[in-house]
């Protein structure tokens, strides 16, 4: 099992010139920037610093996009049905910390 992820991992970056584990490394370092965004910008609603707020949506909006923006510059001829799952996943994400930021402090930014 372990043999055969290698090996689709190695003709991951042979055919489309992606580094899974650049990807991955992109991807999870941005864990903890993330969650310490959403806590700003609830923080920034709550005392109504808007410009903490919309620095910290930027900062939280290339967190989410870094990945995949890493798979756009480099990548070659990457499948269709990967910027589908993409487009998705930004998509989730976006919804889900929407979510969570008015569920965190009910009546404002809606």
């Amino acid at each position: 099992m372990f043999e055969y992820l290698q090996n689709w991992l190695i003709k991951v970056e042979s055919d489309y010139s992606v580094n899974p584990e650049i990807f991955a490394i992109i991807y999870f370092a941005g864990v903890v920037p993330f969650w310490l965004s959403l806590y700003k910008i609830i923080a920034g609603i709550k005392r109504k610093k808007t410009a903490q707020v919309h620095t910290f949506s930027i900062i939280l909006g290339v967190i989410i996009l870094a990945p995949f923006s890493y798979v756009a510059i480099f990548g070659r001829n990457v499948p269709f049905w990967f910027w589908i799952v993409a487009v998705m996943v930004i998509a989730y994400s976006t919804y889900s910390v929407l979510k969570r930021i008015r569920s965190s402090h009910p009546g404002e930014y809606r």
